[in-house]
């Protein structure tokens, strides 16, 4: 990830969008003007971001009083994308159905995400990420950390419908924002929409203009082509990692993408 953030003045990082004043000093962080961090998300809220921070120079996830999610006051920071300014703040959002997130985007990352590990009753359980072992507490649709910042622990039990809560919430602040700034995203309906919330989700929401994702930004740059189902479909199959045993799944997975992108 090419992001970063960087204080313009002196300020906190902020578990709540609350005045630093108000805060105690285990919920705030002194975050001094010329200092950055990378950053692997954001979102904007009313006049704070939301960041969820990235890793260092040696490729270790950033902690700040063991989180990685906080706020920060708008005006105090700069976001930064490959060393340029970014512009930030809030804009009128594109239409979306009902203003919420595609339901068909939701539905297809449930889809190939799966939901674990479920319970006879229902419920899902912890369970050890494939990858990391107990490291990496992972349930429902792929959560690790809760919406307000704690991890996911051995032993931890949700519903089906708290699953889908973190889901979404995850999307949102994951992938929104980067999302809304992709240049024809308002000429997008909700199908496509949808589609570039799953490819997303699954290989990062700064994807656009990235190394290596070429075909994908020409997909988003080239509103002419979007009803050549032949040719949307080839430029999604590109990524699958061909040689791998995760090959056949991420091939049906952007199958299904570039099917739903011209539905």
């Amino acid at each position: 990830m090419s992001y970063t953030i960087q204080a313009k003045l002196d300020t906190w990082f902020k578990l709540s969008p609350a005045q630093g004043s108000s805060l105690a000093d285990n919920e705030k962080e002194f975050f001094k003007a010329g200092t950055d961090f990378a950053i692997a998300a954001y979102a904007v809220e009313d006049n704070h971001l939301k960041i969820t921070l990235g890793k260092d120079t040696q490729g270790q996830q950033i902690f700040i009083k063991g989180r990685n999610t906080w706020y920060l006051y708008g005006d105090a920071v700069e976001l930064l994308h490959n060393g340029q300014a970014v512009d930030f703040k809030p804009k009128p959002a594109a239409s979306c159905g009902s203003g919420n997130l595609p339901r068909a985007g939701v539905e297809l990352i449930k889809e190939f995400e799966g939901y674990a590990k479920a319970l006879p009753d229902g419920r899902a359980e912890a369970y050890a990420d494939p990858i990391h072992g107990w490291q990496v507490p992972t349930i429902g649709y792929g959560t690790t950390v809760y919406p307000d910042g704690s991890k996911v622990k051995q032993g931890d039990v949700i519903t089906r419908e708290q699953a889908e809560e973190y889901l979404i919430d995850h999307i949102e602040h994951s992938t929104r924002a980067v999302l809304e700034r992709i240049p024809t995203w308002g000429k997008m309906n909700d199908n496509q929409r949808a589609a570039i919330y799953s490819f997303a989700y699954n290989l990062g929401a700064a994807f656009y203009g990235g190394s290596g994702f070429q075909s994908i930004t020409k997909v988003c740059d080239s509103p002419e082509l979007w009803t050549d189902k032949t040719w949307i479909t080839e430029q999604f199959v590109k990524y699958r990692n061909p040689g791998t045993s995760a090959e056949a799944g991420l091939r049906r997975r952007r199958e299904a993408e570039a099917n739903l992108f011209c539905a």
